[in-house]
């Protein structure tokens, strides 16, 4: 059956009565791809088209909120560089109008680009329930390869971060957007002038530098610790070897990237890289 609820409530409550029978639907880009592959079949789809609420970004203040069912098309244009610049490097310009921000961190890829973002923002995720409501640290929804702690009755409403003061985001592929990245990375600076790193490909799920951001608190930013913390992000990765590339490469070029956007978050010069 196909259901089509024109609030967050009648979704919850759909998903709540039908169970594991059922699957919400929002961009499409990667649910109807597996189905047409045969390897998804659905009894129930509950499409969140209508849910116009879960696609509204919000300027709180001190914090942004992005909604789940933005689309990368919409975070194109956005102030926050790291998390702009990732959102054009996602597939072509169709799967970016289609694609939803929740969509796409739902299905906890360790090469999510967007996901990289939101973690390198420090963003906390939002599910809802007819259950009720409950907020988490992004880094710990991840939970392996295409694994999260998402109960089966929760949807995810949305992601909310404190305003960075510069951020700025590093893709390592065959080409610049339509490719799995071999790496990517994100950094930002809150307004106290500490980092959060956040790199991709590099584990089974996108990852969070925590041991790397906490030498750079304690030392501090300029050029002799940005160097340190290069040869720290290589240690602290765990990366695999596939037909994209070896584990040696991702693990120096996880370091090179650290230090990159590093140098030029404090150089001022935060915007978008390509290797």
């Amino acid at each position: 059956m196909f259901y089509q609820p024109e609030t967050v409530a009648e979704a919850l409550d759909l998903k709540a009565r039908l169970g594991l029978s059922a699957r919400f639907l929002a961009g499409g880009t990667d649910l109807v791809v597996m189905m047409k592959k045969g390897r998804l079949t659905l009894e129930d789809v509950i499409d969140l088209g209508k849910l116009h609420e879960l696609a509204e970004t919000r300027d709180e203040g001190e914090t942004h909120f992005v909604g789940a069912l933005c689309s990368h098309r919409t975070l194109e244009s956005w102030p926050i560089r790291v998390l702009a610049d990732a959102a054009r490097q996602v597939g072509g310009p169709q799967i970016r109008n289609r694609g939803t921000i929740g969509g796409n961190v739902g299905t906890a890829s360790p090469a999510g680009d967007v996901s990289v973002a939101l973690l390198a923002l420090d963003a906390a995720i939002e599910l809802v329930s007819a259950r009720g409501s409950r907020s988490m640290p992004l880094r710990d929804f991840f939970q392996g390869v295409g694994r999260t702690a998402i109960a089966p009755d929760e949807l995810i409403a949305g992601f909310r971060f404190r305003k960075p003061a510069m951020s700025a985001f590093y893709k390592n592929g065959k080409r610049s957007s339509v490719a799995i990245s071999v790496i990517c990375a994100g950094v930002s600076l809150d307004p106290d002038g500490f980092p959060s790193i956040a790199v991709g490909s590099v584990a089974p799920t996108p990852l969070r530098l925590l041991s790397t951001e906490a030498f750079l608190r304690q030392r501090g930013l300029d050029p002799e610790t940005i160097a340190e913390a290069g040869r720290l992000a290589s240690e602290e990765v765990r990366p695999i070897t596939d037909h994209r590339a070896s584990a040696e490469y991702r693990r120096a070029i996880a370091g090179i990237a650290v230090t990159r956007l590093l140098t030029q978050l404090t150089q001022g010069g935060a915007h978008v890289v390509h290797a």
